[in-house]
């Protein structure tokens, strides 16, 4: 009895979907039959017929789905308990009656169902009343049709637009009704109806002018009540949707183009307060985003083509109303929203709004001063007042939308100063809002919204760049220029360190973009920085100001990368470094020296304030810190050289006396730094080799570069003085040099061969041209190379020198038992030897050359007596 009493249900929906389908085939055929009327008998008939039927298959389709999918956990468990439970004969006696049913869902086409269908349809039931209403209704049609064709019944337009409204609303009740059983197809049904009406109104407001603007725009307004109410009621997204739609485009569609401003804005201030409204019910953005597109769509093309200061005070309100209305609903959206999803901030309402609201205020207020800078403390305050009250009364879920709250409250503060004082609110408002939505990409995962952060971020650069610096504009540093330029570079910071803490897919991708924002973040700070100083101070103030800028503004960074353990900000910091540099270089090379203006003070200040940089980032970064201190270290020294040369050769004109004196800087900063070394003090103790090694050298290459220029570049005429040998400046700072060198040789990389040697040549080098300054004063020589190499003084003066040298070398070699020092005198006296003979054997008959061959004859005697070659080394390199 079982399958017969479970049989009887199936049977009875299956005469549900034949009617159904029959009812609905049969409904269209007609429709079209009657919409056709002016063409072919049977076109309209044939495509209403075929529209029905595919509407009911959908209709059956959906059933049958649902029907399979509430039937599906049933078959699944017992095909998997049947196997383990039973043996094979067990489970063979159910198996003939659970095939049927496996293989029942195998029908015939779609055709043959329909046939069988009208088949049914036309021999089941009362089939003399069905078949009577269709030729009833056909005669009927044919009737219509001829009496149009002869114009012997007239439908006038307004009957014709009655009957589509009564056919619309038709629908709209059709569809009410069945909502509980069949939801899709109601909804359906209701949705055309709205549609349908929403036209109807249209074509009797535009195209046939049946009524007027008024009661149009009332029906339309009734009408979007009424699809809002259903929507909430039967909680349709759909109509809903379809309700805003229309709302919003009904001032649109029965606008005459002399229409008031008051009435469309206070149209679309009812719409938002609806949408508010159903906000409370429903949390469905999409008619947040409609009513937020529509309202700033239309009402800014009007603002742009209509707007006059004259309808200010009748504008201004409702910009004010829109804007609450919008963050309303961005707190009811987050607010309403399932637990899960909670922390999900709408991020086009929540940032977008300020931006738009505000470029329509700039657009309001015009050039009324201080306008946008009241309108951005306005918005600050009710930012700061909101995230208030939701961090106090709102639930957990809100914490991100209360900081997005607070992020817009700060950016609004701080772009409230420079509106104060300049227009250019755009871009900085731009690399704000990029910012924040770094920000948020950041907090809820979104790899978008981060790159859209920091493109928009770069986007506000170039427009700020496009707009150009105004020079001399508004106060000094509190003006447009500056504070746009590092609003912009602030900006790049946060949204590089938003990057940088990024995770997921991309994230190897954002560190690298990271570095690049960090770097046009540094590029906006100096430039903007740069740009104000040049514009505002005199020239000769300029070098000081942007040294001392340069130079506090790495420190900050460092401090900031410190405290946030920020790798790239700590690098950028570093770019002070070379930024000092470049600025020493335009600094001489425009002719002044550093101490010029303000320069005694900003050029110390600048060198301590890298070295405190500098310290605070040995244990993050020591390897770039190691490279840098030297080159600070030089860099102060060719400061103080440049300076004390400037300052020296005021009182005393010439290169001599300046040159002389600048030398003993870079020598006295070696032994400076041996000092400290000796003492374990900072920075030499923190980098044993990066200072006494490196730094030193640098140091004597300077010293070494002065010396030979004061040697080779100037005759050493220590006038006002007159000129002693060894006692003039140019000797005196040789020998100073020579020490510093010597001293470094021995307290850095030890008393080596290689490094003797190297000193030695320096000496005799330096020796030889001290030898040659003596004889162009004292001796009349003129100081160039041709009369000094053909002056018989010269030669026998060097021949009588050299031999000295040599003569020293080689006794010193025997005494100390360094064999290499004995063959460096020996090779010396060699070539001094072949100097006689090939140069100075020449000079016949003149004392000079009398002299030079009894000395050096007498030198090589003694030197046979007293340094006889010593032995061979065994084995240690350095004898």
């Amino acid at each position: 009895m079982a399958p017969a009493g479970g049989g009887r249900p199936d049977y009875d929906g299956a005469r549900e979907e034949q009617d159904m389908t029959a009812g609905l085939v049969l409904i269209a055929a007609f429709i079209g039959l009657w919409a056709g009327l002016r063409g072919p008998p049977f076109a309209g008939f044939a495509l209403g017929a075929a529209i029905g039927y595919l509407l009911a298959s959908v209709i059956r389709l959906r059933r049958r789905v649902d029907a399979l999918e509430e039937r599906r956990p049933l078959p699944s468990t017992v095909e998997s308990r049947a196997p383990a439970a039973t043996p094979a004969p067990v489970a063979t006696a159910p198996a003939p009656a659970a095939r049927p049913r496996v293989l029942e869902p195998a029908q015939p086409g779609p055709l043959a169902r329909l046939l069988l269908r009208i088949h049914r349809w036309f021999t089941t039931g009362n089939v003399p009343v069905k078949v009577g209403v269709i030729l009833t209704l056909l005669g009927v049609a044919f009737l219509l049709r001829y009496a149009v064709e002869r114009e012997l019944i007239v439908f006038p337009i307004e009957l014709r637009l009655l009957l589509v409204a009564a056919g619309a609303m038709l629908l709209l009740v059709t569809g009410w009704r069945l909502r509980g059983r069949m939801r899709v197809y109601a909804l359906s049904l209701q949705g055309g109806g709205l549609g349908i009406l929403y036209l109807t109104i249209f074509a009797a407001l535009r195209l046939y002018q049946l009524v007027p603007a008024s009661l149009a725009f009332v029906l339309l307004v009734a009408l979007t009540l009424g699809s809002g109410m259903l929507a909430v009621l039967q909680d349709a997204r759909g109509l809903a949707v379809l309700g805003a739609v229309g709302g919003f485009l009904a001032p649109v569609l029965v606008s005459t183009g002399t229409g008031n401003h008051v009435v469309l804005l206070s149209w679309y201030l009812v719409l938002n307060a609806l949408i508010v409204g159903v906000a409370w019910y429903r949390p469905w953005r999409e008619l947040n985003l409609i009513g937020f597109v529509s309202t700033f769509v239309i009402g800014g093309l009007w603002l742009w083509r209509n707007y006059e200061p004259g309808l200010f005070a009748t504008t201004e309100p409702f910009v004010i109303l829109f804007f609450l209305l919008y963050q309303a609903s961005a707190i009811l959206y987050a607010w309403r929203r399932p637990t899960a999803q909670g922390g999900v901030v709408d991020g086009t309402l929540v940032f977008a709004t300020p931006v738009l609201v505000f470029a329509t205020q700039a657009r309001l207020l015009g050039t009324a001063e201080f306008g946008l800078a009241f309108s951005a403390l306005a918005a600050a305050a009710f930012y700061v007042a909101t995230a208030g009250w939701l961090r106090r009364f709102g639930p957990p879920a809100l914490r991100l939308l209360t900081e997005a709250y607070i992020a817009l409250a700060v950016a609004f503060a701080t772009l409230a100063l420079p509106l104060a004082l300049d227009a250019r609110w755009t871009a900085a408002s731009w690399a704000l809002e990029g910012a924040a939505l770094t920000w948020i990409g950041l907090r809820q995962g979104r790899a978008l919204a981060r790159a859209a952060g920091a493109l928009l971020v770069i986007a506000a650069g170039c427009a700020l760049m496009r707009h150009g610096w105004r020079w001399d504009q508004g106060p000094p540093v509190l003006n447009g220029n500056l504070l746009g330029g590092l609003l912009v570079a602030v900006s790049g910071f946060i949204a590089a360190r938003f990057l940088e803490r990024a995770s997921g897919r991309w994230a190897g991708i954002e560190r690298w973009a990271a570095r690049g924002m960090v770097a046009w973040s540094v590029a906006w700070w100096v430039g903007a920085v740069s740009l104000e100083i040049v514009d505002r101070l005199p020239s000769r103030h300029q070098p000081a100001a942007l040294v001392l800028a340069w130079a506090a503004s790495g420190l900050a960074l460092a401090a900031i990368a410190g405290r946030s353990n920020w790798s790239a900000a700590r690098a950028a910091a570093l770019a002070s470094v070379p930024l000092l540099v470049l600025a020493f270089g335009a600094q001489n090379l425009g002719g002044l020296h550093p101490f010029a203006g303000f320069g005694w003070l900003a050029w110390p200040a600048a060198i301590a304030l890298q070295l405190v940089m500098l310290r605070g980032q040995e244990s993050a970064c020591p390897r770039l810190t190691a490279l840098a201190h030297p080159i600070v270290v030089a860099l102060g020294a060719v400061v103080l050289m440049a300076e004390v040369a400037w300052q020296v050769e005021q009182p005393v004109p010439g290169a001599v006396w300046s040159g002389a004196a600048a030398s003993l800087v870079p020598g006295l900063l070696v032994l400076g730094l041996f000092w400290l070394k000796d003492h374990r003090a900072w920075p030499v103790a923190a980098f044993p080799e990066a200072y006494p090694v490196w730094t030193g050298l640098i140091l004597l290459a300077l010293q070494g570069w002065l010396v030979a220029r004061l040697n080779l570049g100037t005759d050493g005429d220590p006038e006002p003085l007159g000129y002693l040998p060894l006692a003039n400046p140019v000797d005196l700072a040789s020998l100073f040099a020579l020490l510093c060198g010597w001293h470094w040789l021995r307290a850095s990389v030890g008393v080596r061969r290689s490094g003797c040697v190297i000193l030695g040549g320096i000496a005799f080098v330096v020796s030889t041209v001290a030898l040659l300054r003596a004889t162009h004063h004292l001796g009349g020589v003129p100081w160039r190379a041709g009369p000094l190499f053909a002056s018989v003084l010269v030669q026998a003066a060097l021949s009588i020198w050299w031999s000295a040298l040599a003569f020293t070398g080689m006794v010193a070699g025997t005494r100390l038992l360094r064999r290499w020092l004995w063959l460096a005198g020996a090779a010396l006296m060699a070539v001094v030897v072949a100097k006689l003979f090939l140069v100075d054997l020449g000079n016949t008959g003149t004392v000079a050359r009398i002299v030079s061959f009894v000395g050096v004859g007498g030198l090589l005697l003694v030197v046979g007596y007293l340094a006889p070659a010593p032995p061979r080394p065994q084995g240690n390199p350095d004898v």
